[in-house]
């Protein structure tokens, strides 16, 4: 895995984290889009109308939901949604994460960028940012140790 740590750019309202992972691109897919894995490595989440376009579902922290919605579904290529803050709902200030998968090198470049924090008001915008930043960078290493350690330890990898 390259060590490129998640950047925060508050003019746009965004940040970007950029990652090489030694494990196929399909792997790494199915990482990110299915349920069962995701509640190893990352959150819980439920999709009950399913993993497409237009899917609402929510996504847990320590029990409590946030609200997600699929907006691109592209197989093994792109996946990105939008979500709501903790306990909230998806509404004018919700940001949209992109996933980007690559092949590179016999192994996957992953781009994810979330973007939307120009709409949260300032205060907010800094402290959601910076919670952001840090959790991409800890949410992208444990995806990398889930998906590159063989399936019986990958369970410890989990947040």
């Amino acid at each position: 895995m390259s060590e490129n740590a998640a950047v925060a750019d508050p003019d746009a309202g965004t940040i970007t984290r950029t990652i090489t992972i030694d494990a196929p691109r399909e792997r790494v897919w199915a990482a990110l889009t299915t349920a069962e894995q995701l509640g190893i490595w990352w959150d819980p989440v439920q999709l009950p109308d399913g993993w497409h376009a237009g899917s609402l579902g929510s996504f847990f922290w320590e029990g409590t939901p946030y609200p997600v919605r699929l907006d691109v579904v592209d197989p093994p290529v792109q996946l990105a949604f939008t979500w709501g803050d903790l306990g909230g709902e998806i509404d004018a200030t919700s940001t949209t994460v992109q996933f980007t998968l690559t092949e590179h090198d016999g192994g996957t470049r992953l781009r994810v960028h979330e973007s939307g924090f120009l709409n949260k008001p300032a205060a907010q915008r800094r402290a959601a940012m910076a919670e952001n930043t840090g959790g991409w960078n800890t949410v992208l290493d444990s995806l990398t140790t889930f998906v590159t350690t063989p399936t019986e330890q990958a369970a410890g990898a989990q947040l």
